[in-house]
């Protein structure tokens, strides 16, 4: 697959993916308020909180925009659906 037509696919996904396009929607200022980018980055990725920052603001490094790989995307996914069925775990114990 090209990088174009992951570039398609990546957009086409997030449209399609209530997770990705709720990350989108609520932007990385947001998001890190609801959700500890430090742990989620440390304990899924091994990588720092700035390198997690930098992949969900899509910011620039070396004049390209640094965005998740197809494998850190299902990475992302499956940490978020990791820690909301520990929370609702949590939820469920509350009297």
């Amino acid at each position: 697959m090209t990088d174009e037509e992951f570039d398609k696919k990546y957009k086409k996904r997030i449209e399609d993916n209530p997770i990705l396009s709720k990350i989108e929607d609520l932007k990385a200022s947001d998001l890190l308020k609801v959700l500890n980018a430090s742990y989620i980055a440390e304990r899924f990725f091994g990588k720092s909180r700035s390198w997690f920052s930098q992949k969900i603001n899509n910011h620039e490094k070396n004049g390209a925009p640094v965005q998740f790989t197809r494998e850190e995307l299902v990475t992302l996914r499956n940490a978020l659906y990791t820690i909301s069925i520990e929370i609702s775990e949590i939820a469920d114990e509350l009297p």
